[in-house]
């Protein structure tokens, strides 16, 4: 068992989070807790509930780290070219899941005690992701009015995000490697179909 005060604050956070983390690359959420998490690293349970408050948020904290490691990786490498850029960050959208499995599951399988909003950081890194998207939208689609990138983004990458969902519970019943040319064909699509009939959608 660690010394009292052997860690900072910070430490002992990162060194929880990172143990959330390390369990998941092998074994599911069900069968963690907060008592073993803290056994992990060295400490007991009350040393992260003064930190973390609950269990809860630390499972939160992975998923914002989680959120911010995807939103690093979706801005990388970004070139003048719009809906190629999309198409990137579907693949790399899609990678990620695949190589993080159960954190990335976490992400969208936490939600918050009695009806409780997410916390401010945790909106914000949402919305930066969409951000990403919605900006090469407004590049390709740039008459358009900042409501109308907002839905096209949330309706193009709403499919991408069920796509990669199939894929990650074996339900595309086809190979794992036609996932990536789905992707790309939702994308291609979807931005073709809103150039030709924009003017009879809501775009």
């Amino acid at each position: 068992m660690a010394r009292r005060k052997e860690h900072t604050h910070e430490q002992i956070k990162t060194m929880a989070i990172e143990a959330v983390v390390m369990h998941l690359q092998h074994d599911n959420i069900e069968t963690l807790s907060l008592r073993k998490v803290a056994s992990l690293i060295g400490y007991v349970p009350s040393t992260l509930i003064n930190i973390f408050g609950s269990y809860h948020y630390l499972l939160l904290a992975v998923s914002e780290q989680t959120l911010a490691q995807l939103a690093t990786k979706l801005s990388l490498e970004m070139n003048d070219n719009p809906l190629l850029n999309i198409q990137q960050m579907a693949t790399i959208y899609s990678e990620f899941a695949l190589q993080n499995r159960r954190c990335f599951r976490l992400v969208f399988e936490l939600s918050m005690p009695d009806d409780q909003p997410l916390p401010i950081a945790h909106l914000s890194l949402i919305k930066s992701l969409f951000g990403l998207v919605e900006s090469q939208l407004l590049q390709y689609f740039p008459e358009a009015d900042s409501q109308k990138i907002e839905m096209m983004s949330r309706v193009l990458w709403g499919a991408i995000h069920g796509l990669t969902s199939l894929a990650l519970d074996g339900k595309l019943f086809e190979e794992q490697s036609c996932l990536q040319d789905m992707l790309i064909s939702h994308v291609q699509s979807y931005i073709a179909g809103m150039s030709i009939k924009k003017e009879f959608t809501c775009y």
